[in-house]
């Protein structure tokens, strides 16, 4: 679905799919102190949270199995991975997961896009508030975010793989501000499941993709 989705926006791309090689250096990328920057990161991992990874260190990473002729622009390597990836902020000094790491691979977590959004408001009143296990909030709030399992994880992974391509059409700024575009950058998973569920583009990103398909359609 995702590779067709790409072609059908790109035609004039050729989209190959790859099994990305196992890294057995994985591990180097893994943190465990969320509110300590990657180079301060205790060397014990406590194995009883879920397994987080610095994004920028993953890119690196995946970024060695790139063969040579293909580290230029005529290129777009998109990494699909279970993996939660988080990035450092300086602002509130922690790290956050996130959906998608834009660059040389981009990276796309799966586990990111059920974790990185923030579900309901009142999921979290409740749930700090002790009135309802996690099992019966996910019943009560359910269709108000994407949880494991569920069938929209494959479209929201196809409008991030689309966020990392803008990424190098708009040099370094795919994100959009319209809330009915499906680059909008979602910080909650109302907003992402409404992304979804409008499927265009605004009409601005929609031109910018036009004119990119008449440009290769030249060549």
């Amino acid at each position: 679905m995702i590779a067709g989705e790409i072609a059908r926006i790109f035609p004039a791309c050729k989209v190959d799919i790859r099994s990305f090689p196992k890294h057995n250096e994985i591990e180097r990328a893994r943190i465990s102190d969320i509110k300590q920057p990657f180079e301060k990161q205790p060397r014990h991992v406590d194995d009883s949270m879920m397994p987080l990874y610095d994004g920028f260190v993953l890119q690196r990473l995946f970024a060695n199995s790139i063969p040579n002729d293909e580290r230029h622009y005529n290129h777009l390597h998109l990494v699909f991975t279970s993996l939660l990836a988080c990035t450092f902020s300086e602002d509130d000094w922690r790290y956050h997961g996130r959906t998608v790491i834009c660059g040389t691979p981009s990276i796309i977590s799966t586990t990111g896009i059920v974790e990185a959004p923030a579900k309901p408001r009142e999921f979290y009143l409740e749930q700090y508030g002790g009135f309802a296990d996690i099992g019966s909030l996910k019943k009560k709030f359910a269709g108000r975010f994407i949880d494991y399992g569920d069938s929209r994880i494959t479209a929201a992974a196809a409008s991030y793989a689309l966020q990392a391509m803008f990424f190098f059409l708009t040099d370094g700024e795919p994100f959009c501000e319209n809330k009915d575009c499906r680059l909008f950058n979602a910080h909650w998973q109302e907003d992402l499941i409404h992304t979804l569920e409008k499927h265009e583009f605004c009409d601005r990103h929609q031109d910018m993709a036009n004119k990119f398909n008449k440009k290769l359609g030249r060549h």
